[in-house]
């Protein structure tokens, strides 16, 4: 005799004509040695004077099903208050509390699933896979497996925690209990669990129950008006670089180079983004201007540069014997060192050769009004350095109290609430009868409901209106005695404004999408 206490089948029927939630199953493996068609065979063929199986003998008679000597029918081990039966074709744990004495009492338990994305209905060979540690198949993963504070995009919220309390639906729908909050969700999903390969998202126009306990209350105090800098960002339009050829000699005779460059519009080239080490492609540089000098001192090194810096700002080079050229459209401009040149002052390993100490000196000299130490913004005209706004803007204010607060919040693409007692004068009445019980269609929502329920009203949108319709009232004047007021009040509101407001009032003050009887 097997000692074992937990064997698996397979369900082969789930309508229970007593709906205690019994299934009727089917054995994958042999129980103390005998199949499916041995165990049937120790049925008496007659009970009662009456024949127990059918014509073919694979099954007993329907009025025999279900009964004391049906050795396949197998009561759950969840109480009935937890109703949760499964599927036929899916797979079940069945225990004997007594091995020694089987098909007398007997319970089952509801198989496992390989994945939540296979719950809608998974035939038992697939979820046996998920029976054993090493028979795990490689199941899609939901959760970021090195981060599992992260699910997979556009799943997030769809499946509960670890930690939550929950009775999860084949379908789109559960219940959820947190700590601090209930949910109730229909349509959490685009798509309905049947496939481990479906793709699922969040379906954000879900209908949903929210009850909370908050443990703070929050109250919105309105708005203030304020004032906030706020920094003007833009691309740079131009780009001048400066470059020594000999830094390392010896005897104050420097070959200088001065460029100034047109630039694409690209974010790292902006007034934020281009520092005095950014790379900038060659490709991207478009030569407006240059010049060249020969054998000059540091002295007129520097002088050169921030010359050169000076009518880049003016729009204007006029730097003999190089000729006048005119430019425009150049702001912002950045100056720099150019990238051969700060080589060999980016490192301070460097600080004793002749390089480090010859661009140093020269480098700290040039600027540009506060702009210094050989690097500089230009954002404008005679305007140094990252400029700034002043915004306007209104900022929302909230008190906070170490106060509990509860919401209930109910949510979905339409909203009925709905009365038994209730009546609409010109309209019908709402019966929900046996038919609604297990659930209302849609198909009754739309012929008996909708047109027997109204729109509710947006109250300040109400308010609005009769504020509207009052300063008219007060303010109104008529040009003489018996004749209808003038169409304009004299505080502005005109009967014009009113009948527009009025007109739209169906779809402003009224809310056709949250109704009531």
């Amino acid at each position: 005799m097997d000692s074992k206490y937990i064997w698996s089948a397979f369900v082969k029927e789930n309508d229970d004509p007593l709906m205690l939630n019994r299934v009727r199953v089917s054995f994958n493996t042999q129980i103390d040695g005998k199949d499916n068609k041995s165990i049937l065979n120790g049925v008496p063929d007659t009970f009662n004077g009456k024949p127990t199986k059918n014509e073919t003998q694979d099954d007993l008679l329907p009025e025999f099903k279900w009964s004391k000597i049906d050795p396949f029918c197998f009561l759950p081990l969840l109480p009935i208050f937890l109703k949760v039966t499964p599927k036929v074709n899916e797979y079940v744990n069945i225990l004997w509390p007594n091995p020694n004495s089987k098909f007398n009492e007997q319970y089952y338990i509801q198989g496992t699933f390989s994945s939540p994305l296979t719950m809608y209905n998974e035939s038992g060979d697939s979820s046996r896979m998920f029976a054993t540690r090493d028979r795990i198949i490689d199941a899609k993963l939901l959760k970021n497996k090195n981060n599992l504070k992260y699910f997979y995009p556009d799943t997030n919220g769809i499946f509960i925690e670890p930690g939550d309390v929950g009775l999860v639906g084949r379908g789109t729908c559960d219940i959820i209990v947190k700590e601090t909050d209930v949910l109730i969700r229909a349509g959490k999903s685009t798509t309905i669990p049947d496939n481990p390969n479906k793709r699922m998202s969040v379906k954000n126009t879900r209908s949903f129950i929210q009850l909370s306990d908050f443990s703070v209350r929050i109250t919105d105090l309105g708005t203030k008006d304020s004032k906030r800098l706020q920094e003007n960002v833009s691309f740079v339009k131009t780009l001048v670089e400066w470059q020594i050829l000999n830094p390392d000699n010896q005897s104050d005779k420097f070959t200088i180079e001065i460029f100034i460059y047109r630039l694409p519009e690209k974010k790292q080239y902006n007034t934020k983004n281009l520092q005095i080490d950014t790379k900038v492609s060659t490709q991207d540089k478009a030569l407006i201007y240059y010049v060249t000098y020969n054998m000059v001192s540091s002295a007129d090194t520097v002088n050169y540069i921030n010359n050169f810096i000076q009518q880049a700002n003016d729009g204007e080079f006029n730097l003999p014997p190089f000729g006048i050229t005119k430019i425009s459209n150049q702001f912002p401009l950045i100056f720099r060192p150019s990238e051969s040149t700060y080589k060999w002052i980016k490192n301070s390993t460097n600080a004793g050769n002749a390089e480090f100490i010859n661009i140093s000196n020269i480098k700290e000299k040039i600027k540009f009004k506060n702009q210094k130490n050989g690097f500089g913004l230009i954002f404008s005209k005679d305007k140094d350095g990252q400029q700034s706004t002043i915004r306007d803007e209104k900022l929302k204010e909230y008190d906070y109290q170490n106060k509990s607060t509860t919401y209930n919040i109910l949510g979905g693409d339409k909203l009925l609430i709905l009365s038994h007692e209730s009546k609409i004068p010109s309209k019908g009445r709402i019966v929900l009868n046996n038919k609604t019980m297990a659930g209302i269609s849609q198909e009754y929502i739309v012929q008996n409901i909708l047109s027997n329920t109204d729109a509710t009203v947006r109250g300040d949108e109400l308010l609005k209106f009769m504020n509207l319709v009052v300063r008219f009232l007060v303010a109104h004047v008529h040009p003489f005695a018996g004749l209808p007021p003038v169409p304009v009040s004299t505080d502005g509101v005109s009967t014009a404004q009113i009948l527009s407001e009025l007109q739209n009032a169906s779809n402003t003050i009224l809310n056709q999408n949250i109704r009531i009887n």
